[in-house]
């Protein structure tokens, strides 16, 4: 699951205060009433696998001039549910700073709820005024926290940005910056290890194909991620370790073939008039083949909008 929090999220696979009911309903991505952003962005995605629908996204960025919310919602549907079925819910909110025109992120509260599996699971985390831990309030199966037992992280590094804070920083970040072999990135916290993530993109643009999962297409940005574990190594037991080592033989022998997993891409176009670089598509292999993801609607909604006028609908890159 960690894998599809780092990824979708930058957005490329999702991730992982209590159930909203019974059934573990998933919240509304609505802004909170006390916050007054001066826009709101609404986008949605769709995750293919040959061709058939097995789950969907919906992500919220409500930004203001010092504080910022974000949240996405992600679903299992379809065929995929009868297999492995989940729902997730994670969500950030906390304070912006603008350096030259890259946004920056201090989070205040992360929050992630769900089910998967058939077991509910949430977690809390809270920063204090320097952008570093004050607590932590994990709700999760006791089977995963015997299974995904890690060494702990010290102090220092339990600090911001949270697994999603970090997508607004990317989305925000001039394309420029993360290409002529340059990246952009950051040290993400997500409760129980840190992770360093890096991103870089094409200096030129591909032209996507038309397709019917989605309404964009033509010029667009090649973008791979990277990184590495600095801290929350997972701990191992036998088993995990001959399963790792069988993982591994198995990868190289692919290699040996030629025919090793590609590394996660994702094609992003300038939308809104520049002003964020979102992710129209991406693919990811996973453990049953490749999964391929589009942005199929998209919306802005300015402060006027929000209080009772017009929404602004953002226009398909092909109109």
């Amino acid at each position: 699951m960690r894998q599809w929090i780092y990824v979708v999220l930058a957005a490329m696979v999702l991730a992982p205060a209590a159930a909203a009911d019974k059934k573990n309903e998933l919240p509304e991505l609505v802004v909170a009433e006390a916050f007054a952003p001066t826009e709101t962005l609404r986008a949605e995605y769709g995750f293919y696998w040959n061709g058939i629908r097995i789950s969907t996204a919906e992500a919220m960025a409500a930004l203001s001039e010092e504080d910022y919310d974000i949240a996405f919602n992600f679903r299992v549907r379809g065929l995929a549910a009868l297999f492995a079925s989940g729902r997730a819910h994670v969500r950030s909110t906390g304070k912006l700073t603008n350096d030259d025109n890259q946004l920056s992120t201090q989070p205040t509260r992360y929050y992630s709820m769900g089910r998967w599996d058939g077991k509910n699971y949430s977690q809390t985390m809270t920063y204090d005024d320097e952008g570093m831990l004050a607590d932590q309030q994990l709700d999760w199966p006791e089977k995963w926290l015997n299974e995904f037992e890690r060494e702990p992280v010290p102090d220092e590094l339990k600090t911001g940005p949270d697994p999603i804070s970090v997508v607004l920083e990317l989305i925000t970040s001039p394309l420029s910056a993360a290409q002529n072999g340059n990246t952009v990135g950051g040290r993400i916290f997500d409760g129980d290890s840190v992770f360093d993530m890096n991103l870089n993109c094409s200096d030129t643009p591909v032209a996507l194909e038309e397709s019917s999962h989605s309404p964009y297409f033509g010029d667009a940005y090649t973008c791979e991620m990277g990184g590495e574990l600095v801290a929350g190594k997972r701990i191992l037991n036998e088993k995990q370790k001959k399963e790792a080592e069988k993982e591994r033989k198995k990868r190289e022998k692919k290699k040996a073939k030629g025919k090793e997993d590609p590394p996660p891409q994702m094609w992003v176009q300038p939308v809104l008039d520049g002003a964020f670089m979102l992710p129209v598509r991406a693919e990811a292999s996973t453990g049953f083949g490749r999964v391929k993801m589009y942005l199929q609607s998209l919306e802005r909604i300015p402060a006027s909008a929000q209080a009772g006028e017009q929404t602004a609908e953002v226009a398909a890159s092909s109109e």
